[in-house]
């Protein structure tokens, strides 16, 4: 499922991928999906995410074509393509926070 049509794609690429990720709480629960935490009540433990907010943030990712729910939550291949992201932001972030530390 992927209800973002081609035809409304905006022409900044960046604001593409935004569009997929739509906020703070999506990137975070796709990156743990991507590190291969897969169990609802963990995934919701690790990131702190209110009830109503995880089940919202769940909806958005596959409404978005970036998470099934068929057998437990995993990604599709869509959501795998953006790994290669959600690596480059976390690698960034503890860069960012070393240098800070120094």
């Amino acid at each position: 499922m992927n209800d973002i049509e081609y035809q409304n794609l905006p022409k900044c690429p960046v604001e593409t991928t935004l569009l997929f990720l739509k906020d703070r709480e999506c990137i975070i629960l796709l990156g743990y999906i991507l590190l291969g935490v897969l169990e609802s009540s963990e995934l919701q433990k690790m990131t702190a995410m209110s009830e109503k907010t995880y089940q919202k943030t769940l909806d958005t990712l596959w409404k978005n074509g970036l998470i099934t729910c068929e057998n437990g939550i995993l990604p599709t291949e869509l959501g795998e393509s953006l790994k290669p992201v959600i690596l480059a932001m976390a690698e960034w972030g503890e860069k960012y926070k070393t240098q800070q530390k120094n």
